[in-house]
């Protein structure tokens, strides 16, 4: 449950931050907006708020991930079964992907190496 609403809590402190940073005014005492103000606290200001922007994002895709989650019925990685309709036929297994079957003598295992002049194109 915490994981759910750990971004929106972020986002509320950096959201707080970037308006006492852009608009310190009408929230900050005058004497603390004496130590507040330097050049830069304008990018610190927009930086909170690309913080704040960022968490909402996140929290939002949190929020929208356990929505789909809890829709979702059954496992997902549970083996489907399918309808006679979709069925191609038997299963039938690549004779080239045989591992097991031993090599034919007259066939060569590997492909034959490039020449030793340095001519790779041939």
């Amino acid at each position: 449950m915490f994981r759910r609403y750990y971004s929106l809590g972020l986002m509320a402190f950096w959201l707080v931050m970037a308006v006492c940073l852009l608009a310190p005014e009408p929230i900050v005492p005058v004497e603390v907006r004496r130590n507040l103000g330097g050049p830069l606290r304008m990018p610190a200001g927009f930086l909170a708020l690309t913080f704040a922007v960022y968490n909402f994002v996140r929290w939002w895709s949190y929020r929208s991930l356990y929505k789909h989650r809890s829709e979702m019925v059954g496992n997902p990685l549970a083996v489907r079964k399918l309808d006679p309709d979709e069925r191609s036929g038997p299963y039938e297994p690549n004779p080239e992907l045989d591992f097991l079957k031993i090599p034919d003598p007259d066939r060569p295992a590997l492909p034959p190496e490039p020449p030793a002049e340095g001519d790779h194109r041939a």
